[in-house]
């Protein structure tokens, strides 16, 4: 049995070092076999209410088939049972995915008759260490506007608009966000009257940029964070994210709500995007100027104009390098209505 440190993985299998001299048991192949396969493979089948990151875990994709060593067998350098260049694939596919360095001797496959390290053996339990402690964070994510829908009236109140985010099954739809994809909106005020506040929503939706719903909370560039990620999605909605407008028109705002078809067997996320103007509800108002007492305040004045568009976005982990694959889901961006 392996005879060095511990590697601990949070909701895992502890892997133990190996040491110069050791006579190397099956489970210290096993050990790191079952995390990698952990990781990979279907992803846990965790219902949503509240987040735990040691039972989150996932990717849903193949890998490179290696099967458990047994006792008193060998191990190979490429055989479906025991073999290590198939695990060490298996890892360099992995650290490639997420942007982790490949140790010494890791990215350089064993070949028939070679020798395996005891530093190339430790170094593979710790890369997948590494690869565990990061399985949220991609190298890189593909961001695309999948549908997009625009309201061009004059408005003074609130506008609402419905958003569904569908997945084929709900393995796809956990395995997304097991690997750092995330869902989204952008929104815009174009055109219209110049006023101050058009010019203020306008400012407003610039300064919240990209809102973001990610595996364990939301992202935004300004803004009030609920701190609601996808498993603490509940089936009624939750308010994930609010933005405020500023100065005279600071209690305007624009707000994303969100919930899930289902808590045990998610495969759609629906989002209400809500622009509310409260500043011009009722005469007395301060006007489009901004400034009291200057013949504007009355509650006609105080419109929205222009065209108010809402992007449905997407944000899929890049596979380059890694061989895996993550699909997006489908993307209904809803009528946006209101007065």
């Amino acid at each position: 049995m392996a005879s060095g440190s511990s590697y601990t993985v949070s909701g895992g299998t502890t892997m133990v070092g190996v040491v110069a001299g050791d006579v190397i048991d099956d489970a210290d192949f096993n050990n790191a076999r079952t995390n990698v396969n952990t990781l990979m493979g279907t992803a846990a089948d965790v219902t949503l209410g509240t987040y735990t990151a040691s039972s989150t875990k996932g990717w849903g994709q193949g890998g490179a088939g290696v099967n458990a060593a047994s006792a008193g067998g060998l191990v190979y350098a490429d055989n479906a049972t025991g073999g290590f260049k198939r695990l060490q694939d298996d890892v360099q596919a992995m650290c490639a995915f997420l942007g982790v360095s490949v140790r010494s001797g890791v990215g350089s496959d064993v070949a028939d008759g070679g020798t395996i390290s005891a530093t190339t053996w430790t170094n593979l339990m710790l890369n997948i260490q590494d690869c565990w402690n990061d399985r949220f964070g991609p190298a890189s994510d593909t961001g695309s506007t999948a549908d997009s829908s625009t309201f061009t009236s004059t408005w003074n109140t609130s506008l609402t608009a419905e958003t569904t985010f569908t997945f084929a099954n709900e393995n796809a739809c956990r395995a997304y966000f097991n690997g750092g994809g995330k869902v989204g909106f952008t929104s815009t005020r174009a055109g219209g009257s110049s006023t101050t506040q058009n010019t203020n929503w306008t400012d407003t939706l610039s300064a919240l940029g990209n809102y973001q719903l990610k595996h364990d909370t939301s992202y935004a560039a300004s803004g009030t964070n609920s701190n609601i990620g996808f498993y603490e999605l509940s089936t009624s909605y939750q308010t994930l994210w609010t933005k405020f407008g500023s100065g005279s028109y600071a209690s305007n705002f624009f707000r994303v709500e969100g919930k899930a078809n289902s808590t045990t067997n998610p495969t759609v996320i629906t989002m209400r995007t809500t622009w509310s103007d409260p500043h011009a509800e009722g005469a007395g108002a301060l006007g489009p100027d901004g400034q009291a007492s200057t013949g504007d305040e009355g509650f006609g004045n105080d419109y929205i104009d222009g065209t108010i568009t809402l992007n449905g976005n997407t944000f899929t982990p890049d596979a380059s390098g890694s061989g895996f694959s993550f699909t997006a889901p489908t993307v209904s961006v809803g009528t946006i209505s209101g007065t």
